[in-house]
């Protein structure tokens, strides 16, 4: 229940009528009334805004970085320095990964960055040999970003191999503070599915914890020292058919606990990996959908936080849909909101970070794509809908002392599938202030108006001011037509925003909300609104330049077999679940009828 001196509880009864927006139709509808707790939960999450992150498959990682030092590509340095401008200054977060890591196998002596080893492989699982130059397009992408952190996949599918320990001594040794953790093993509760382990009717998790204890053993020896020393290892990496919460307490957590960093998952909404998905668009502009989303795992979540050996969780594989996405889904509008929703979604249920996952250029849910050439070659990039979806995150939950999220079940949105609003309260991550509120207009009716309220309470007493960005689009079908906070990456190829000109695009605003004020939000979109006068700091990093020979240069590597989306599955399941949180009313909203689970 709402505190009654909480700073929503009084609703607002004088409004102040933010600067209307007349490019689009009026209201139709009731206000939403707004009201939160006076504090965040006690046991909230605290995370910080560089909460997203983006993971990368290993077999076409040249295509974004390039072959060498001398031809990382000007535009992905573009993209990832709109991330740590966002970031508070902690370092963007990059995952080096995917089912073609665990398949792949690293060369020391070998001078190209990727070699594809089998040109007949399964699109979602192409091995490659790889060499050391790829630790030195890693650094050299950090250094030209201002700070990166790597996640690392090593492979568990012959826990014996000699590369493992090769692998981590190398990359240990190049990356330095760069490495964030190995993360050891892809998806292993798909080994059996997949046939990764021929000799075992059936993987277990003794199997797996077994095969810890070999790659253990294996890391305090490398050549190049013990790397197990240095505490980085994340697992378990599941993703579709074993209980968190089991694994767990099976005796994984307590016996690595001493060398783990990470709890680690991967999970997608639904597989579409034989090219049948099992819901639409509509699914991913239902709230309700991301909060039982956000539910899988749960047992095992709330099993880290109480546990004496509590790790930080990291999502560190998802998108849309598995093995690639769906067109018409992950490469629309309605992606971009789903990836705000879902994200924040994450942060409340105890995730510490989030990677959505890009693979071979042409891929339905990548954020963004490199030009149709060679790897490392020149030519105009395309930012996706995805991407857009950051921006907000990041911007929304900056704070000195990280952010605690709350759901504010607008219009019950938390479970009413018919609902097309939804809200959070961004509080500090120490103090019980909010910073900043995210309202979402799910109506997909261009510029349809949702209004929200607020209330003067809410405001510090240093100021009444507030600014509001928008992330818009025509419709959440659209594909290229996106803003966010009036810039756009439509029509770019450099990975540099610029202004947007459609007519669906809505510029910053800044008012007063002395007395209280509405905030309205156009459908399709959202809002983030920044309270007490702060807007986000967005810093440029002082090294963003890659080498000004990286696009000029003649473009060299091997060319991709070939842009597939379908085939083996690495799809999650999507799980119900509800969360108790305060429930308030909305008057006459309109409707939307959506598949639920998978």
């Amino acid at each position: 229940m709402a505190a009654s001196a909480g700073p929503f509880a009084r609703l607002v009864h004088l409004l102040c009528l933010v600067s209307p927006l007349l490019s689009y139709t009026q209201s139709a509808h009731a206000a939403v009334a707004v009201s939160s707790p006076a504090a965040p939960p006690a046991s909230a999450n605290v995370v910080f805004s560089n909460f997203m992150g983006i993971s990368l498959e290993l077999s076409f990682i040249n295509y974004y970085f390039g072959n060498s030092t001398d031809q990382i590509p000007q535009p992905v340095i573009n993209y990832l320095s709109a991330l740590k401008a966002r970031g508070s200054g902690k370092p963007v977060r990059l995952r080096l990964g995917g089912n073609s890591m665990d398949s792949s196998t690293y060369v020391p002596s070998q001078p190209d960055i990727i070699q594809f080893t089998d040109p007949n492989a399964n699109s979602n699982d192409q091995p490659v040999n790889y060499g050391p130059q790829l630790f030195d397009v890693m650094k050299g992408v950090s250094t030209a970003v201002a700070g990166a952190q790597y996640l690392i996949g090593l492979s568990l599918r012959t826990p014996n191999s000699t590369n493992i320990p090769l692998l981590a001594g190398d990359a240990s040794n190049a990356l330095g503070d760069d490495l964030d953790a190995f993360l050891l093993g892809n998806e292993p509760d798909l080994y059996t599915a997949h046939g990764n382990r021929p000799n075992l009717k059936n993987y277990t998790t003794d199997d797996y914890i077994g095969d810890y204890s070999t790659v253990f053993g294996s890391l305090q020896t490398t050549p190049k020292g013990d790397v197990l020393s240095q505490d980085k290892i994340a697992g378990p990496t599941i993703c579709c058919f074993w209980d968190l919460a089991s694994v767990l307490q099976s005796g994984w957590l307590d016996k690595y606990a001493d060398r783990l960093k990470y709890i680690t998952l991967q999970h997608y909404p639904q597989n579409n990996c034989q090219g049948k998905p099992q819901f639409g668009i509509d699914y991913y502009t239902v709230h309700a959908n991301a909060v039982g989303l956000a539910q899988w795992q749960q047992n095992g979540l709330q099993f880290v936080a109480s546990s004496p050996n509590r790790k930080p969780v990291l999502m560190d594989e998802f998108s849309s849909a598995s093995c690639g996405g769906v067109p018409g889904i992950s490469d629309t509008f309605a992606a971009s909101l789903w990836t705000v929703d879902y994200a924040l979604q994450m942060a409340i249920v105890g995730y510490a970070g989030a990677y959505l996952h890009t693979r071979e250029r042409g891929v339905t849910y990548n954020l963004f794509d490199p030009p149709a050439a060679l790897a490392g070659g020149p030519g105009a990039w395309t930012t996706n809908p995805s991407f857009y979806g950051m921006l907000p995150v990041a911007e929304a939950l900056q704070a000195t002392n990280g952010s605690r999220v709350v759901d504010l079940n607008l219009a019950n949105s938390i479970t009413d599938q018919k609902a097309t609003v939804a809200g959070y309260a961004i509080y500090d991550g120490a103090a019980p202030t909010v910073h900043s509120l995210v309202f979402f207009n799910f109506a997909n009716a261009s510029g349809a108006m949702s209004d929200y309220t607020i209330d003067a309470s809410l405001l510090p007493s240093s100021s009444d001011q507030i600014t509001i960005r928008y992330l818009t689009a025509p419709s959440v079908n659209e594909k290229t037509n996106i803003a966010w906070g009036g810039k756009t990456y439509a029509g770019v190829g450099d990975g540099t925003p610029v202004d947007a000109t459609f007519t669906s695009s809505v510029p910053d605003k800044t008012t007063s909300c002395a007395g209280g004020c509405t905030v309205q939000v156009p459908g399709p979109g959202l809002a983030v609104v920044f309270l007490g006068g702060s807007t986000p700091n967005i810093t440029k990093p002082t090294g963003t330049s890659a080498n000004p020979s990286n696009n000029s240069s003649s473009p060299s590597g091997t060319p991709s077999p070939g842009d597939k989306n379908s085939a083996v599955a690495h799809a999650g399941v999507v799980s119900a679940g509800l969360v108790n949180r305060t429930t308030l009313a909305v008057a006459d909203l309109p409707s939307l009828w959506v598949y639920v689970g998978h």
